[in-house]
């Protein structure tokens, strides 16, 4: 076995990182934004990197599935949301035109939601996960479909095109992502091994058990979503916030406007 602190090399995503900055770069030049948004997205994009080109993906392949799970949600919960927020409003609109009607349909809340949970539960099955670990190819599918729904998941949270959501239901959207994708957390933490790949390892790091390896998993799983959803939450309950304010103070001037001309 190699090495736990060998690099794995995934070239595809390298290629595609390297291709979604050029693209990026280009696009801000015509319109450029705030500078937080381009640290935001880099940061999405070098989370993809690092995650599938380091030791964390020798050590997820070949010794414990608990890193196996903390690549999973580097790339799917972590960096889908930084990339988007890095967008500028005008690259949002771009990719919503070039989408289409396609495009419209798949990121409606009441499509991507399930979408999204569906994937999420597929691509966690034992067989399913079993296959992917053994074979290169299928390796590199999951990690790209993770990518798309986690992007497609975020979408109608953080962008306001084709359509935009209502505040209080990206709240309602979140807060049910959170109650239905939590069981897997739950399960992976307290049932026996369910990944025979990871059970029949010969070697194990630092002592982890193969039961303790899924458990401890789970628990990583289920403590990154409460505190990624939190925040998510808690950013759209101060933008409601922020737009009952405003829709007020807009009141209040149309109703001192309405009395001026009274008078």
């Amino acid at each position: 076995m190699p090495s736990p602190w060998s690099f794995t090399f995934e070239p595809v995503f390298v290629v595609a990182a390297a291709g979604a900055v050029v693209v990026y770069v280009r696009a801000w030049r015509k319109e450029p934004g705030p500078a937080w948004r381009a640290w935001c997205f880099g940061a999405g994009v070098a989370l993809v990197v690092v995650a599938l080109n380091s030791p964390l993906g020798t050590i997820a392949i070949e010794y414990l599935v608990l890193f196996h799970l903390l690549q999973n949600v580097m790339i799917s919960d972590w960096a889908p949301p930084l990339v988007l927020i890095g967008l500028t409003p005008a690259m949002r609109e771009g990719l919503a035109a070039r989408g289409g009607d396609w495009f419209a349909w798949l990121t409606r809340p009441q499509v991507a939601l399930p979408a999204w949970l569906v994937g999420w539960y597929l691509v966690h099955l034992g067989a399913v996960y079993d296959a992917a670990v053994r074979n290169p190819v299928l390796l590199g599918l999951e990690h790209a479909f993770l990518i798309a729904i986690g992007l497609l998941f975020w979408w109608p949270v953080l962008c306001d095109v084709p359509r935009a959501v209502s505040t209080l239901g990206r709240i309602g959207y979140v807060l049910a992502a959170f109650v239905f994708s939590a069981f897997l957390g739950l399960a992976l933490t307290f049932s026996p091994p369910v990944y025979d790949y990871y059970e029949s390892r010969p070697e194990r790091l630092w002592g982890i058990t193969a039961e303790q390896d899924q458990n401890l998993g789970g628990i990583l799983m289920s403590t990154e979503q409460a505190l990624v959803f939190f925040a998510a939450v808690v950013w759209l309950l101060v933008r409601l916030f922020r737009e009952e304010a405003e829709a007020e103070e807009r009141l209040a001037a149309e109703q001192r406007a309405a009395g001026l001309r009274e008078h």
